[in-house]
């Protein structure tokens, strides 16, 4: 491996020494900055590192009662700014507004001007599952109603901010990429991630579609699905990177209905993906996660470290 993807902003909260976000909760109390440590720990070891952000998602209502009332954010949902909209108990930033995208990308530059990182990289979070027509229909009357569709609205939103911190980090000639949710449906049609519109306008450098299903999926096998992912970035010099599904490793794939057990019966799942995906020449394969990989739960310990034995070998030779 030459990658890690490690996460600096996850709930617009910071896994470093930030001046606008206030410190994750998971890492509460501690008197050190864990980015800087693991990017000069990395690169000593000639790992590139890129900070892995998810923009748009933030905190549970329960988690405000730990958040500083001077926080930008908590501010505006204290004052109840429609920057900022609770979704089945989560909130989450509206990209509609330019003021949420001056935060994000003033974060951005905070990770870019201080930390020796190689690249940002984003998750699949945009706009939440289930979001509903009040999460942001005020503003879109405002701009769009009867010129596009409130799907079209939220794509563009989502574009423009892919766009800006494109431009963010290209300034600092750096990477910029995305992991997109691999069912393209999905992405498109419920989060209003659309990939095709990205690839199309040159704003990322590479896609890591979240291919994480086995070879008996009933409806995202993963060479079939693999090879639609490849389809988008045909004839672009967009990269284009597997993301593959280390925590299924021994356990039962609860959604691939007649296929939920693969993962379970064999131990060399990973392996066959990993020489698939260089048979059909893309450019590398991402897992996620490290944990699950390199410090599994005791229940499936045995069949990861099988797993591993078998991946390792194939990764051989290929950067």
């Amino acid at each position: 491996f030459n990658t890690i993807y490690v996460h600096a902003v996850s709930f617009t909260d910071a896994f470093y020494d930030s001046n606008i976000y206030p410190r994750t909760l998971i890492l509460p109390n501690i008197e050190y900055d864990p980015l800087n440590i693991f990017i000069e720990k990395a690169h000593k070891k000639g790992i590139r590192v890129e900070a892995w952000i998810n923009p748009m998602r933030s905190y549970l209502e329960e988690e405000l009662i730990n958040v500083d009332d001077d926080f930008i954010v908590k501010k505006w949902i204290n004052d109840e700014k429609p920057y900022i909209k609770n979704v089945k108990g989560r909130y989450y930033l509206n990209p509609a507004y330019e003021e949420v995208n001056n935060l994000i990308l003033s974060v951005i530059d905070e990770l870019i001007t201080n930390y020796d990182i190689d690249g940002i990289h984003m998750d699949d979070y945009f706009y939440p599952d289930g979001v509903t027509e009040d999460f942001d229909y005020e503003v879109y009357s405002e701009r769009c109603l009867n010129k596009c569709s409130l799907k079209e609205f939220r794509t563009s939103n989502v574009n423009n901010l892919v766009a800006l911190i494109n431009k963010k980090v290209k300034k600092a000639n750096l990477v910029f990429g995305i992991s997109p949710s691999g069912n393209m449906s999905y992405s498109i049609d419920t989060i209003y991630g659309n990939f095709y519109d990205w690839v199309d306008a040159r704003i990322v450098d590479y896609l890591i579609p979240q291919i994480y299903w086995g070879y008996n999926h009933p409806t995202k096998p993963y060479l079939k699905t693999l090879e639609e992912w490849m389809e988008v970035v045909k004839g672009t010099d967009i990269d284009l990177i597997v993301g593959l599904a280390g925590y299924k490793i021994g356990v039962e794939d609860v959604y691939a209905k007649e296929g939920k057990d693969e993962w379970i019966e064999n131990n060399d799942i990973i392996s066959k993906q990993i020489q698939d995906a260089k048979e059909l020449k893309v450019k590398g394969i991402s897992i996620f996660s490290y944990q699950s990989i390199y410090k599994p739960i005791k229940e499936v310990e045995k069949a990861v470290e099988l797993e591993r034995e078998k991946f390792e070998e194939k990764l051989l030779g290929w950067k």
